[in-house]
């Protein structure tokens, strides 16, 4: 027995100190819900759940995000439901405007109402605005450059990716016309022939009969048959201007030659590689050209045209002559048109938690201009106090009309991409809060276990310690005796 050391009593101390610093933080967990309330709780687990906490944050503002995106395509989706209607109404006034029952006047009362809503339709696209950023003006879609060198205008899908391409036109047909001047004889027979098919005309023949065996004759030259300017003329027009083949591209580096349909010949680059799928489609429709393939790549041009001169013989004559007349037109032959594609002018939605994981959406230019209503002077295409001139205005506003339903079809498909970025983002989000929890949260029935055990243990180590700082006492009581 020694009294200048009570190891016991020290021992005791240790033990208990011990014991409270882990009912300490037990009570720590139990107070706060959190496992980990320090870094030396688990410094691993702390650096692991930062991480995790910082993906979570940046998932859920992300979702935020998409939704914003939602409620501004929602917004332009609007706008042009509304220019639609408008143009449903234009239409409907262009079809009345068509019929000859009215009368001049009535035909410039309903240009007026047209005006009107021509300048309401350039008014929605120009103020259809999202926290004071414009979608309609043409601010909000991709930049487009191209040389003027053959190239009229041009279209292209979102499914065309930035780059630089080069579209070399070698020809583009469009139907050939040609107009023939003949008088039925007086009496005989005459003979017409027109690509090799004769036709023969007897003077009993009717202008019906002898517009029948014409006609006949053309169906079977696939030539369609238009009124002539004079009164023993007539004008032929080809049906066949180029159509639709189904092309496989092989080879995905250079430049790639393709014919299809009738005089319709081009040449496809794109920079050195390709990002056309395995199937391309080539559409030809006079100087029209469309390309396109299954993973959305969707190119749309016209061309600029050349004339070519056609010989045709007129054999009913005596002695035959011979004159040359336009048979139709072609793509320049020969030139090359670049295009450059940028992604700088679309609006770009932050739809993920790290960098670079954007959504592209392009906004068009919806206005007159654009929509082939007015010049780009300002003046106006469409005028309905004629019925030649309503008539045309009923095909523009059907264009029109396709054009904005299928702006609208594209938003549409843009809304539910975000509606299924929002529930994707939301369930990552939610994954990792699960994993994370399993990581910091404490589990409470755990932890009042232990901090059951730990109290019980403070008890007994403070008895201990009182028993413990009680032995001195005995040698005191070996000393008096």
């Amino acid at each position: 027995m020694r009294i200048n050391h009570n190891v016991t009593a020290q021992l005791a101390n240790i033990n208990l100190k011990k014991t409270n610093k882990k009912l300490t933080s037990s009570l720590e967990s139990l107070s706060s819900g959190y496992k980990i309330n320090s870094a030396a709780d688990d410094a691993a687990g702390l650096a692991i759940s930062k991480k995790m906490r910082t993906q979570i944050r940046a998932l859920d503002q992300a979702s935020r995000n998409a939704e914003d995106g939602t409620s501004i395509i929602q917004t332009a989706e609007g706008a042009l439901s509304e220019i639609e209607a408008i143009i449903q109404r234009m239409r409907e006034l262009s079809v009345q405007a068509a019929n000859d029952t009215n009368i001049l006047e009535d035909r410039e009362s309903i240009q007026v109402e047209i005006d009107k809503l021509l300048e309401e339709v350039d008014r929605i696209g120009s103020t259809t605005e999202y926290n004071g950023k414009g979608l309609l003006d043409g601010s909000c879609t991709r930049v487009v450059t191209y040389d003027t060198n053959g190239l009229s205008t041009l279209s292209i899908s979102e499914g065309v990716k930035a780059g630089n391409y080069e579209i070399n036109l070698t020809a583009l047909a469009t139907p050939a016309v040609n107009t023939l001047s003949y008088t039925i004889p007086a009496e005989g027979v005459s003979t017409i022939y027109i690509n090799e098919a004769s036709i023969e005309i007897a003077s009993t023949d009717t202008l019906a009969d002898a517009e029948a065996k014409i006609k006949d004759a053309c169906d079977k030259l696939d030539i369609e048959i238009i009124n002539g300017s004079g009164s023993n003329s007539l004008t032929l027009q080809t049906r066949a201007k180029g159509s639709s083949q189904f092309i496989k591209l092989e080879g995905a580096v250079g430049t790639e030659s393709y014919t299809q349909g009738k005089n319709a010949e081009y040449n496809v680059n794109k920079g050195g590689t390709s990002d056309f799928s395995n199937n391309v489609i080539c559409t030809a429709d006079g100087n029209n050209l469309l390309i396109e393939d299954s993973s959305g790549f969707k190119m749309q041009i016209a061309v600029e045209t050349l004339s070519a001169d056609h010989t045709s013989t007129d054999t009913s004559t005596t002695p035959p002559t011979t004159t040359t007349v336009p048979a139709g037109s072609s793509a320049a032959l020969g030139k090359t048109v670049k295009i450059a594609v940028y992604d700088t002018g679309s609006m770009l939605l932050q739809i993920g938690a790290n960098e670079h994981q954007t959504m592209a959406v392009d906004f068009p230019e919806v206005s007159c201009r654009t929509l082939k209503f007015k010049e780009s002077s300002g003046t106006s295409l469409v005028n309905v106090c004629s019925r030649e001139g309503a008539s045309k205005a009923i095909s523009t506003f059907d264009d029109a009309i396709r054009s904005v339903s299928g702006t609208r079809a594209q938003l549409g498909a843009y809304q539910n991409r975000l509606d299924s970025t929002v529930a994707s983002l939301d369930i990552s989000s939610e994954n990792i809060t699960e994993s994370m929890s399993r990581i910091i949260d404490t589990d409470m029935a755990a932890a009042m276990t232990n901090y059951t055990q730990e109290s019980v243990l403070v008890q007994a180590s403070t008895t201990i310690l009182a028993q413990a700082n009680n032995r001195p006492q005995q040698i005191l009581s070996l000393l008096q005796s």
